[in-house]
């Protein structure tokens, strides 16, 4: 099974693209946060997701961007990133507060469609792997999980077509 991230065996051949994205972290604000704190996903083109920590805080993410993978690029562009992320939390959870205690960006890998990459690996027998290019990890994580739990008792799932690694993620 493999499960590596962003680095990827040779024997895994895939194009994938790279991108930004920023993330903000709340002041601690146990009294602000949603029913039952579950994972919000807001899925527009510049997809935003919120999540809440054991201590009260919401962990907001999000503005990807294609263009800006370089270091400098990013954290030039992390004062408009985080003010429009504080935006994003005001508009999808007007009770929360928008005073910032942490920020952060990196730079990840993603398939031309979003999608992770699940699935036998081409070519290799009885090797399997979940990578979650498309920096929805957390998520896409329990999916394959579940999809290759199922695929290893000898199941299927025709989700296995659209997230296989041999699919056209090039764009």
């Amino acid at each position: 099974m493999l499960a590596t991230g962003y680095v990827v065996p040779d024997i895994v051949k895939l194009t994938a693209r790279p991108a930004s994205s920023w993330a903000i972290a709340t002041r601690r604000q146990p009294g602000n946060l949603w029913p039952e704190q579950a994972m919000i996903w807001e899925a527009s083109r510049n997809y935003h997701y919120a999540r809440t920590t054991a201590d009260g805080r919401v962990i907001l993410g999000g503005e990807d961007d294609h263009a800006l993978i370089e270091p400098e690029a990013r954290n030039d562009a992390t004062p408009a990133k985080v003010a429009a992320l504080k935006d994003c939390l005001k508009a999808l959870w007007p009770q929360a507060s928008d005073r910032v205690d942490f920020t952060w960006s990196g730079a990840f890998d993603t398939t031309h469609d979003g999608l992770p990459l699940i699935g036998a690996v081409p070519g290799c027998k009885n090797i399997f792997a979940a990578f979650g290019y498309g920096g929805n990890g957390i998520t896409f994580s329990f999916l394959a999980a579940e999809l290759l739990a199922a695929l290893l008792a000898g199941g299927s799932s025709p989700l296995l077509d659209d997230l296989a690694i041999d699919r056209d993620i090039a764009g």
